[in-house]
């Protein structure tokens, strides 16, 4: 299997698509953590690979939200991953059963990670203080 983010032949205009789309979409991001890549285009419709730093400079040139966890502290990064909300991708935010099963703003998640040390970009930090229950370990 070919890593999209060195494209082939056919293959960059699609991933330039596919970066466009997830630009356009309330909560498209790209998710880095040290072994790969996740581009969130749409609800439900994602793409990965691992090229990390070649991905991450074409979205940041496509001037898309990134979140790189790779230096964040790995504690806190899986305290949040495993306790939530996820981020809700061309979707509302909405509360299911629990926090971490529910789905939050982009920018209220990313300042999660951002507390946590992870390298945020193109979101901006949230003005309202909003629920901020979720503590991180120390």
């Amino acid at each position: 299997m070919s890593n999209p983010s060195q494209p082939r032949s056919g293959n960059q205009a699609f991933l330039d698509d596919l970066i466009a789309q997830s630009c356009a979409t309330t909560g498209g991001h790209l998710w880095i953590n040290p072994s790969q890549w996740t581009l969130y285009v749409s609800w439900g419709r994602s793409i990965s690979g691992y090229d990390l730093d070649a991905m991450k400079a074409r979205v940041l040139a496509a001037g898309g939200a990134v979140i790189d966890v790779r230096q964040a502290d790995p504690d806190q990064v899986l305290h949040l991953a495993f306790n939530g909300p996820m981020i809700a991708v061309g979707e509302e935010p909405r509360f299911i059963i629990c926090k971490a099963l529910s789905y939050e703003r982009l920018e209220t998640v990313a300042a999660h990670y951002r507390r946590a040390g992870a390298e945020i970009h193109n979101i901006p930090v949230p003005q309202e203080a909003g629920d901020d229950t979720l503590s991180l370990p120390t």
